[in-house]
């Protein structure tokens, strides 16, 4: 059957059992979507291996070198690589329900973004109160871009005509909010239509490892000050979004939850 969308997995390295939930998710869709797994020249060889074995089960399933250097260059080289219209991110260390691809393909828009669940490292326990629904009418209430570009989360499915308008994920930044921040806030400045899906199709995996949001707090600021840089934040709001945002960096998402409870930090308004 003809691939109705693309997911694209970046992959560096990745617990194998995490990594096989990932992908199996993406190929066990409703509807037929091709899957471009994307590695690095440092992705370990039993995940090598592993992706090897499966292609041979798995025709949608293809495997590529990264071209470039980092996060944004392996979504750029899937995305480069996809041969349909519509393309999603997934994470290799979360995954995807059955009807993700098919619930957002449902929606003619240049970024349809869904709700999401939080689990544990586990993959069993959830953080219930990290779950997000989000909605349309809350979008569209919010006042400015960068609000509405942070509100929307994962899963996204995107237009691929619209990211390459833009030249796809910006690989100037680094690696914090490339794939969403940034990129979702490019694209509005493009006028691209949003619609906003609150299905809890998107599965993150929240642990102590290797995410994106456990960097060191200075480098996540940094990549945060060259995307306000880009789109041309200054003085007060400047200020004020490096500091709502850096109460994220360096900790799992339930561990500032917890210290947003207990008041031990705050999120600025």
């Amino acid at each position: 059957m003809t691939p109705l969308a693309s997911i694209v997995v970046p992959l560096l390295r990745q617990p194998l059992a995490w990594l096989t939930q990932c992908v199996q998710s993406a190929l066990r869709q409703t509807v037929p979507c091709e899957v471009l797994v994307v590695v690095s020249p440092r992705t370990p060889a039993d995940l090598l291996q592993a992706l090897a074995e499966w292609r041979h089960v798995a025709p949608t399933l293809s495997v590529l070198p990264e071209t470039g250097t980092g996060f944004a260059a392996a979504l750029n080289t899937g995305i480069r690589a996809c041969r349909t219209k519509r393309i999603g991110f997934l994470l290799s260390d979360d995954w995807l329900e059955s009807e993700a691809v098919e619930t957002c393909l449902a929606h003619e828009a240049d970024i349809v973004s869904t709700g999401l669940r939080v689990f544990a490292e586990d993959g069993e326990a959830q953080f219930a109160s990290l779950h997000r629904r989000p909605s349309q009418a809350r979008y569209q209430a919010l006042p400015s871009i960068d609000r509405r570009a942070a509100y929307l989360e994962h899963f996204f499915l995107f237009r691929r005509e619209a990211l390459m308008k833009v030249g796809g994920v910006d690989e100037t930044i680094g690696s914090t909010g490339v794939d969403d921040f940034d990129l979702v806030w490019t694209l509005l400045e493009q006028a691209a239509s949003v619609v906003v899906v609150p299905d809890q199709v998107y599965n993150y995996r929240d642990h102590g490892r290797e995410r994106l949001t456990l960097r060191a707090p200075a480098l996540q600021l940094r990549d945060l000050g060259k995307i306000l840089d880009k789109h041309h934040v200054r003085e007060e709001a400047r200020e004020r979004m490096l500091r709502e945002h850096a109460v994220w960096f360096g900790a799992p998402v339930h561990v500032v939850a917890e210290r947003l409870a207990a008041g031990s930090v705050s999120v600025p308004t």
